[in-house]
């Protein structure tokens, strides 16, 4: 039940409590029942008319959760002019991450220079099996919605679609053969 029909229920109920029923509960609790309205619900209202001589909604303390256009630009107005707002690139290193890049990099080029050690390089890519995954398949053409068939305009799609890993390893004694494997469950 809505807020607006709830007070509405809430304003008949007790005007009925007051002119036909002259206060007496019973008389209004039947009337109401036969409504389909439950029991506890009238009560509790005739009770909360009885404590506070009052039903509905009463008005509700806090900031609204919208602002109006003209409030939201004028805010945006005095915002842009104290320079409160400015846009800024979030950087990608903090300063100390900068600091350390030097010694990394000589650290990283002594051990390469050693000579005792094999560079290997590998990469992946997950393939999926359906025609979904390229972005032109996934709709369909039609002159006429109404003749397509249903098999064609709702395609069922699994969760975790199957898919089929690619992997490859290049080192300086050469390139790796392709490996290949079909994955059950999501990676």
């Amino acid at each position: 039940m809505t807020r607006i029909n709830r007070e509405h229920l809430q304003k008949r109920i007790a005007q009925h409590y007051i002119n036909i029923a002259n206060k007496q509960k019973h008389i209004i609790v039947k009337h109401f029942l036969q409504e389909k309205f439950r029991r506890q619900i009238i009560y509790s209202i005739v009770k909360k008319y009885e404590d506070s001589s009052y039903v509905g909604g009463k008005p509700r303390s806090g900031r609204s959760k919208k602002l109006s256009r003209g409030k939201l630009t004028r805010l945006k107005r005095l915002q842009w002019a104290s320079g409160v707002i400015k846009k800024q690139r979030a950087p990608k290193y903090t300063d100390q991450q900068l600091e350390e890049i030097p010694a990394r990099a000589r650290r990283l080029y002594r051990i390469l220079s050693n000579n005792d050690f094999d560079l290997i390089m590998d990469d992946e890519k997950y393939v999926l099996l359906q025609d979904q995954s390229v972005p032109t398949n996934r709709g369909f053409y039609t002159s006429d919605k109404r003749t397509t068939p249903s098999q064609i305009k709702f395609k069922r799609i699994q969760k975790f679609e199957p898919k089929i890993l690619v992997w490859i390893a290049i080192s300086e004694n050469g390139i790796s053969k392709l490996f290949f494997f079909k994955t059950k469950a999501s990676c």
